[in-house]
């Protein structure tokens, strides 16, 4: 069981270290890219779904270290804001894109329904305590 948990934490640091260097970083093309984004697009894509990596990673490591059971809901509402903060990095280092812009405020909006539909279920549990 050790070792299981011990493979976790490092590849739970590869994808933190991974998505936080790809979306903080000026040149989207990092040493953890595979492919080479050459295109506005692209880059947008890659940032976002370094974002992504980067949830992953987090919640990875809380589930290593957390005796509490994380709702799903809040599983999802991490993976969105921290893929809207990485298309705020991508918007300030590769410009604004129609299609960029248009999936940052369907993200935005889909995050703040969840958190919504999410604290509407944490209240009628609360009551039925």
């Amino acid at each position: 069981m050790i070792l299981i948990r011990i493979l976790i934490f490092c590849l739970s640091s590869l994808f933190l270290v991974a998505g936080i260097t790809t979306i903080v970083s000026p040149d989207v093309n990092t040493i953890f890219l595979p492919i080479a984004a050459e295109t506005i697009q692209e880059a947008h894509f890659a940032r976002t779904y370094a974002g992504f990596v980067t949830a992953v990673g987090y919640l990875s490591m809380r589930f290593l270290y957390s005796s509490s059971r994380v709702q799903v809901g809040t599983v999802v509402i991490y993976i969105v804001v921290v893929m809207m903060i990485s298309k705020i990095f991508s918007f300030l280092y590769d410009g604004y894109t129609a299609a960029a812009t248009i999936t940052f405020f369907i993200g935005v909006v889909f995050a703040l329904g969840l958190y919504v539909i999410q604290k509407t279920r944490k209240n009628q549990l609360d009551y039925n305590l």
